[in-house]
């Protein structure tokens, strides 16, 4: 078959399978993050129970027991995600000893599963109505903000960069207009910025748990397989979590609750951003001394690096000890994203949930980004740097991010509980409209005549 031949054959099979690659992409993304707000709703909050205090009898929320309750949830939700993410162990198998098809077959079978599962659950869920979205509102907030105050003061902390849109600043200003919102909103809006701006540190764990494009792949090649798949190694990630989740919900977080500990979302995420610095360092110990001890030396996942036979040469080292790395990775996760979650239902405005988490998944996609802009250096003998420059930056970050936002962990843990703010406010209008008419003697059915009169054509009113 000649070089023009096979380029055709490329390009038809790019035109079928490039609809099923955008997909499955759209269809992850818009399934996971509708699937964090939908088991926020479902979370046991505490109740407000009395507590005899100095002046008396108090309600307690017991902000506390709302987190666990929430990060409990949130555990299991990722734990079924990698169970499923497990699948991918028979389907190496399946394709390296009895064909494709069959790899193919297997995820079929459980997404065919689901509509079902769907149908038996839905009496099961607490299902809310769509409340529409507060983006616009965002956006207006914003700009008044940058208006009133200026675009720098937003990185600036305590400088109250969100307190010129509330209402009752503007109210008091010269530049009098009206919102539609109530300060309370403010203060949501002003958690969700924070919530984002957490998530900006999200790409360099990515890279450190997966390595930074295909590096991760390259590196396994060199290795000494002895007949394991090379896909069967990245599945020991989810087997971590698969372990290790049960542990954090019946063994570590109670234990520190028992003992008093308040291991917030902030100091949670730093201890996940250092596991996935160090799993970074694994990998970049590996690549180093595949290098060592391979014999085409720094060239060791090059094409040219095989026998006469065309078999490729690899270095001594088995493959199942980039499975080290892999696990640390894997369980830096669960302390890094399922609080992410939390905190993207959380920290969001009511009708922003869904958004807010998709943000978070979004760093997702800033990580393959920052592997696909790289891409062209992510080969021998260039290797073992594409390991150590994210493991150097994910050991930076780490402190800086704990410096940062450490006072959130300081702050007690809530759910907005501003809610349909907008019938609220449209209700004080109308009843402080209903009170100007009773303090001038009109009733309201007469203002509401003078009040139609006047938007009637002069001829029409005197006919």
């Amino acid at each position: 078959m000649s070089d023009k031949e096979i380029l055709k054959v490329f390009g038809v099979c790019i035109q079928r399978i490039r609809t099923p690659i955008m997909q499955l992409p759209m269809g992850d993304g818009a399934g996971n993050f509708q699937g964090i707000p939908e088991n926020g709703q479902g979370v046991p909050f505490a109740q407000p129970f009395p507590m005899l205090a100095s002046s008396g009898w108090i309600h307690n929320r017991s902000p506390r027991i709302s987190e666990s309750n929430a990060g409990r949830v949130m555990l299991w939700f990722y734990l079924m995600v990698n169970i499923g993410g497990f699948m991918n162990v028979a389907t190496s198998y399946s394709e390296k000893y009895v064909g494709w098809w069959l790899a193919f077959v297997l995820p079929l079978i459980l997404y065919l599963s689901l509509p079902l599962l769907l149908w038996f659950m839905q009496k099961r869920l607490r299902l809310l109505p769509p409340g529409g979205s507060d983006l616009t509102n965002v956006f207006r907030v914003l700009g008044i903000c940058f208006k009133r105050r200026g675009f720098f003061k937003i990185f600036k902390r305590h400088r109250g960069f969100f307190e010129a849109a509330k209402p009752s600043n503007i109210a008091l200003s010269s530049h009098h207009i009206e919102v539609p919102w109530n300060d309370a909103f403010i203060d949501d809006v002003k958690r969700a910025f924070q919530g984002t701006g957490i998530f900006m540190f999200f790409p360099i764990q990515s890279i450190n748990d997966n390595g930074l494009g295909g590096a991760q792949s390259a590196l396994t090649i060199m290795l000494k397989t002895n007949g394991v798949p090379n896909d069967v190694i990245s599945n020991i990630n989810p087997f971590a979590i698969i372990i290790a989740v049960p542990i954090l919900n019946y063994g570590l977080y109670p234990l520190l609750r028992k003992l008093g500990i308040h291991f917030g979302s902030v100091a949670r995420i730093t201890l996940g951003l250092f596991m996935a610095a160090i799993a970074g360092l694994g990998y970049t110990l590996l690549n180093y001394y595949a290098y060592k001890t391979g014999p085409c030396g720094h060239y060791g996942s090059s094409a040219t690096c095989v026998d006469a036979d065309d078999v490729s040469l690899v270095s001594n080292i088995t493959i199942w000890f980039t499975a080290i790395p892999v696990g640390i990775g894997g369980v830096s996760e669960l302390f890094v994203n399922v609080p992410a979650f939390d905190i993207s239902y959380s920290m969001a405005p009511k009708n922003m949930r869904g958004l807010v988490s998709g943000m978070n998944l979004f760093s997702s996609a800033v990580a393959y980004a920052f592997g696909l802009a790289f891409s062209g250096l992510i080969k021998d003998p260039y290797l073992t740097w594409d390991f150590a420059g994210p493991t150097i930056v994910g050991f930076v970050a780490a402190p800086l991010f704990w410096w940062i936002y450490r006072d959130l962990d300081k702050q007690e843990y809530r759910l907005t509980e501003n809610g349909d703010y907008q019938l609220r406010i449209k209700q004080e209008r109308e009843d402080a409209m209903a009170r100007e008419i009773a303090n001038s003697g009109d009733s309201v059915d007469g203002k509401k005549v003078m009040k139609d009169e006047e938007t009637l054509p002069a001829k029409e009113v005197h006919a």
